[in-house]
């Protein structure tokens, strides 16, 4: 008799490409266990409640052009509190839609990667009398926001001793919380190509100093003038611009690609891996996601500014672990390229082993570890079947 498949719901909001993007790294850990099927849902906007439906719209205005906005939501709503009121107050008038996503998902567990919606699925469940355990992955290395630690998940996944001491502040029992490590795709963890044989893959050249420089999905930061200044301060480097989901950022770099063969101008990619492979340096705003993937594939980081509160101690975390190094200019930056272009030349670049790179794998083994142990309660014969199954 054929053994329905587990199936695990990542419940996100496509609020820049970070919640996603490690919901997608979760799952690829997942991926060699055949039971799984996994979904990305997009939550917030499932609630089709004024605001929360159009999150990812606004956030991408706010990071692009007005980050006071995002800074000052991030102030006003910063606390247990006025968290839980909120989530009373959409899930009040939204709960028809949250229950009709959770009935067609049906999942067997719901893992959280925005801290908006952890509150809505504990309030879920709760009305529903359901018994699917809620894993929230917390995705922000520092600067926690309250509503990662808004009650009713099981557990607490954190990328750093900085989140986890975070969440105990916040009133998380140490019994929930544990430090997992990022979510990194193992992509990056697996990738064995060089930089002349990711340089061949993409159709540059291998032989020129190379700088890749991002903004994030949405494209965020004053990347125009970033490449204005690393052309003219740093001339003989290779520049690789992604431009993420930012179509008018993309289309003014591209008018400008004709006057340099040095300059390549990319999209919203999903090579990234590639691209770093075939970069010296790399040069973000300070979105976690994007400096755990540089520490992960060990390449120097340079990061420029933080895109809101929520990325303001990863600058810190970057410096405290000798990781890269913080340049609000290009001025700056274009200081250090030229000199870590020295050092690679002699060999004499470092790299911190103590930061842990398998986070995606450690969260998806806990996830299974969940999963078999709230079938192990709810139905011990079902568990005895599928504990085979599923190869826990």
């Amino acid at each position: 008799m054929a053994i329905r498949p587990i199936k695990v719901m990542f419940a996100i909001s496509d609020t820049g490409g970070g919640h996603r993007s490690a919901a997608a790294s979760i799952i690829a850990a997942l991926d060699k266990e055949q039971s799984i099927q996994s979904t990305i849902v997009d939550f917030l906007r499932t609630t089709n409640f004024p605001g929360l439906k159009k999150a990812p719209e606004i956030y991408d205005y706010c990071s692009k052009k007005h980050v006071w906005l995002n800074n000052l939501f991030f102030k006003e709503t910063n606390s247990i509190g006025r968290i839980n009121a909120l989530t009373k107050i959409v899930y009040s008038q939204s709960h028809y839609s949250i229950k009709r996503t959770i009935a067609n998902t049906q999942p067997d567990a719901v893992v959280a990667v925005h801290p908006l919606v952890i509150g809505l699925l504990q309030q879920t469940r709760k009305e529903s009398c359901a018994n699917w355990p809620i894993i929230a992955v917390i995705t922000d290395l520092v600067t926690i926001h309250a509503s990662w630690a808004t009650p009713g998940a099981d557990l607490y996944l954190v990328p750093t001793k900085e989140a986890f001491q975070s969440l105990i502040k916040y009133g998380i029992p140490y019994s929930q919380i544990i430090y997992t490590g990022f979510p990194v795709h193992p992509k990056f963890l697996n990738s064995k190509l060089s930089k002349k044989q990711a340089c061949d893959e993409l159709g540059i050249k291998s032989e020129p100093f190379t700088v890749l420089l991002t903004g994030g999905g949405v494209g965020a930061g004053n990347i125009g003038d970033w490449v204005h200044t690393l052309k003219k301060q740093c001339p003989d480097k290779q520049i690789l611009v992604i431009t993420g989901n930012n179509k008018d950022l993309y289309n003014e770099l591209n008018n400008r690609k004709v006057h340099s063969d040095r300059l390549h101008v990319y999209g919203f990619v999903n090579n990234m891996e590639t691209l770093m492979a075939a970069s010296d340096v790399i040069v973000s705003k300070a979105g976690p996601g994007t400096l755990m993937e540089g520490v992960t594939m060990k390449k120097t980081l340079i990061v420029t500014e933080a895109v809101g509160i929520q990325e303001t101690g990863n600058i810190d975390f970057i410096n405290k672990n000798q990781l890269g190094y913080h340049c609000p200019t290009p001025i700056e930056a274009c200081t250090i390229i030229n000199e870590t272009a020295i050092f690679a030349s002699c060999g004499n670049l470092t790299y911190n082993d103590t930061i842990p790179i398998n986070g995606s794998q450690n969260i998806a083994n806990i996830i299974l570890e969940t999963i078999n142990t709230t079938i192990a309660i709810n139905n011990p014969m079902k568990s005895q079947e599928e504990h085979i199954f599923i190869g826990a």
